[in-house]
């Protein structure tokens, strides 16, 4: 009997293991600020989130939850709990503990409100409460916020929002459908194992490994011998994402992370000011410079490019800023300062990097040195703004607008560090995050952008590209816009267990 066991076992895919390629440790794995690719995949694996980004159109839907209601112009909201969530120890997931992680959708890594929507200092705007619904009496969260919330459910879909039980010793267990057992950093290897949830189902592995491959030709040749069965890449040259683009069954998907350019306020130079950076970004040829990087990255002229269909708005359909262009070049006189351009030392950022400071150089005057960083000291160089010139990757877990623009609010916290303020981009943003769901929010928060990019020392640049390959048997993944994986519809097909 225990035998017909196994092989039913084996035959629904429980006795197997899904090794999935990273290219660096993460950073953490904390749930609560996610600020690493890496540590976003792996997350995806043990948390719940209440909704999820769709793959194939803007927009999310419910996951966790399994209905969200909105009531008042968007002010209140009535979010129903999905059935068969459990935390690792099997007991069952209470609408409390799901209330309690909508608060930390509002956080420094997913929509920090200015602190004019947050005088008491709460981090969060909303409060919530568990009441029956007016449907049926099932209890129900009710959240209730003074401003209008019609991208609720996309900010629902950052994991940080997920239901997260802290334990004593600072630890935390989670609702999603696997739970970790092993985390060897020597090895580059952390083990999950497979619990009861609501995302598992007959397919699903009992193990999931992720496995650090630095160097992405190992990785390659781990798909192809067998020892990986899924590995998602962004950080390739140019050659080689030309060449794994071009591999039977790549999957390319274009994710909502801008590479911009700041600068820092008080710099000597026109590139300090709304005209001079008006003039380069309406020099730089953003086209010509992702033909060089073979498509790696994608021009970016504006941030909604990132959501909204090309052609869709008064840009045209080539996603250029619409309305008479700016000149796009100013006559250096003489010699400038040596600037600074930092950028995280992993591809194509070298690449990108020096085609933006030869453009610098030839249009400004300014002769730009390069300085790469680890990815860790970018990530902490970024977090205090420790810079002159920074080609920054913004991973915006928030598909929309909004999780690009609050922060240049004069009350938000970057703003203050970069001593930035401008009434112009305060009300502009005002009015966006006073305005309800609808095209008039919409037409807000396009005009919110306008401004910002007018004034902000901030130019968008370029759209990140990633390239999925998959082992043999197993279907292609669904990768959402802002990077999210659903490792559970990897499952489908079974594969024999290894031990690597």
């Amino acid at each position: 009997m225990a035998e017909v066991g196994n092989q039913q076992a084996r035959a629904d895919g429980r006795d197997t293991t899904l090794v999935i390629d990273l290219d660096a440790w993460p950073l953490s794995l904390d749930p609560f600020h996610v600020v690493d690719f890496n540590q976003a995949l792996v997350l995806d694996a043990l948390v719940d989130p209440l909704t999820r980004d769709l793959a194939d159109a803007p927009g999310t839907a419910p996951s966790a939850l399994a209905a969200l209601t909105p009531l008042d112009g968007d002010r209140v909201w009535l979010l129903r709990p999905a059935p068969g969530q459990y935390w690792d120890d099997g007991s069952p997931v209470r609408p409390e503990e799901i209330a309690a992680g909508v608060h930390r959708a509002w956080g420094p890594t997913c929509l920090p409100l200015p602190a004019a929507y947050d005088p008491e200092g709460t981090g969060s705007p909303v409060t919530t409460r568990v009441v029956p619904d007016p449907a049926d009496g099932a209890p129900v969260v009710e959240l209730r916020s003074p401003l209008p919330l019609p991208y609720l459910p996309q900010l629902l879909a950052f994991s940080g929002a997920a239901p997260v039980r802290e334990a004593p010793d600072g630890g935390w267990t989670a609702s999603g459908p696997f739970r970790p057992v092993r985390a060897d950093r020597a090895r580059g290897r952390i083990e999950l194992r497979r619990k009861p949830s609501r995302r598992t189902g007959p397919g699903t592995p009992e193990r999931l490994a992720f496995q650090v491959h630095a160097d992405r030709a190992d990785a390659f040749a781990a798909l192809a011998d067998g020892r990986l069965d899924l590995s998602l890449n962004t950080g390739l040259t140019p050659d080689e994402f030309t060449a794994a683009a071009a591999r039977p069954g790549a999957t390319v998907r274009g994710l909502s992370m801008a590479c911009q350019l700041w600068v820092r306020p008080g710099l000597d130079s026109p590139l300090a000011g709304p005209a001079g950076r008006r003039a380069f970004s309406a020099g730089f040829d953003r086209h010509a410079a992702s033909t060089r990087l073979r498509q790696a990255a994608l021009p970016l002229p504006r941030y909604s490019d990132l959501w909204e269909p090309r052609g869709s708005e008064p840009g045209g359909d080539d996603g250029r800023p619409a309305g008479p262009p700016h000149p796009g070049h100013l006559p250096p006189p003489g010699r400038r300062a040596e600037l600074t351009l930092t950028y995280a030392d992993f591809p194509p950022n070298g690449d990108a990097a020096s085609l933006v400071a030869a453009d610098i150089g030839a249009r400004f005057g300014h002769p730009v040195r390069l300085r790469p960083l680890s990815y860790g000291r970018f990530a902490r160089a970024a977090a205090t703004l420790d810079y002159e010139l920074l080609y920054g990757i913004n991973p915006a877990p928030l598909a929309h607008v909004a999780g690009f623009l609050t922060g240049f609010h004069s009350t938000a916290g970057q703003a203050r560090a970069l001593g930035f303020a401008e009434p112009a981009v305060d009300d502009a943003l005002d009015r966006a995050l006073h305005a309800a769901g609808g095209p008039e929010a919409a037409r807000a928060w396009r005009e919110a952008e306008a401004v910002v990019l007018d004034h902000a020392p901030v130019v968008p640049l370029f759209q990140v590209n990633s390239v999925t390959l998959t082992g043999p048997g197993r279907p292609a993944p669904v990768v959402a816009a802002t990077g999210a994986v659903h490792l559970d519809d990897l499952t489908r097909t079974a594969v024999p267990d290894r031990d690597h």
